[in-house]
């Protein structure tokens, strides 16, 4: 494959996120701005009837920030409305059979599912109390834009965070980005360093998607092992009950799940680690796909 074919699958991977960005942009006017005006109206009337201004401003942010949820749950219908028929249309159709279902849905694959989605959840959620411990002011803005969007807090903000988000945003990255950065590495002659240039691209553009660098991070690592149970398993299931069962963690049950950690940089750092090392070990010893011309079941 010559270079310039190289760069136009890769754009059109990137185009993936692009997309996305807009389909946010999309969301955020349809609410926000039919909510601005009938605000701006509703306080223009108080106003005239001698309402403090800067109370009024005060009021119109703390209410903005109540439909956030609203707006991510709007977001999260267009991605699918946007990503499916460009998924199943664009990157080739799916097909089901019965051993490629059995294969998805056996029960050693949903165990490897969910244990490595809940070992990297709190392997992620401990490095990250360490860093708070450590350097706090690293991560007021992150903490600030998660009370914002009223996850774990919100039942609009949960319900995009835990079900939309998995299914919209293993569609783009897992399924349309990671789609065209393969096409991008097809012809390589080592098949497990091509997957893993596809994996970091796709991976590279969900950390993007999150438009803050502590989310960003970890979000590139999110990315990295759900683009590998996508090759694992040649579809989007297990990504998306994996990112589920992640989020679900992080926004349902908050600190109880947590709860059980002492207050300890240590622990903090050893259960950070341990929960890391633990998805290696078991991507490792749950093995690659190591052909890549099997159609994806889903």
């Amino acid at each position: 494959m010559t270079v310039g074919k190289r760069i136009g699958w890769t754009g059109l991977s990137i185009l993936a996120l692009v997309a996305a960005f807009g389909v946010q942009i999309v969301a955020s006017m349809i609410i926000i701005l039919p909510y601005a005006l009938v605000e701006g109206i509703r306080q223009g009337m108080q106003a005239a009837n001698g309402q403090d201004p800067g109370r009024m401003a005060e009021e119109f942010m703390a209410n903005m920030g109540g439909i956030m949820g609203i707006v991510l749950v709007a977001a999260g219908v267009l991605l699918l409305m946007v990503f499916l028929p460009w998924y199943y249309f664009g990157c080739g159709r799916k097909k089901f059979t019965r051993e490629s279902v059995s294969r998805v849905f056996s029960p050693r694959a949903l165990l490897v599912v969910f244990l490595i989605a809940i070992a990297l959840n709190y392997g992620i959620n401990c490095l990250l109390q360490l860093v708070y411990v450590l350097a706090p002011q690293a991560l007021e803005y992150y903490q600030q834009l998660m009370e914002n969007a009223g996850i774990g807090s919100d039942l609009w903000a949960n319900l995009a965070a835990v079900i939309l988000a998995p299914l919209g945003e293993e569609l783009v990255f897992r399924g349309v980005a990671f789609h065209y950065a393969r096409k991008a590495v097809e012809g390589m002659r080592r098949p497990g360093t091509a997957f893993w240039i596809a994996n970091c691209i796709q991976a590279l553009l969900f950390g993007i998607y999150h438009m803050n660098l502590i989310q960003g991070i970890y979000a590139f690592v999110i990315g990295l092992v759900l683009g590998y149970l996508f090759q694992r398993y040649r579809s989007l299931i297990p990504g998306v009950l994996a990112h589920l069962v992640f989020n679900g963690m992080s926004a349902l049950l908050g600190d109880t799940a947590y709860a059980w950690i002492p207050e300890s940089v240590i622990w903090y750092a050893v259960i950070g680690v341990a929960g890391i090392g633990l998805v290696l070990i078991i991507m490792i010893k749950n093995g690659f796909a190591s052909v890549d011309n099997e159609q994806n079941v889903a």
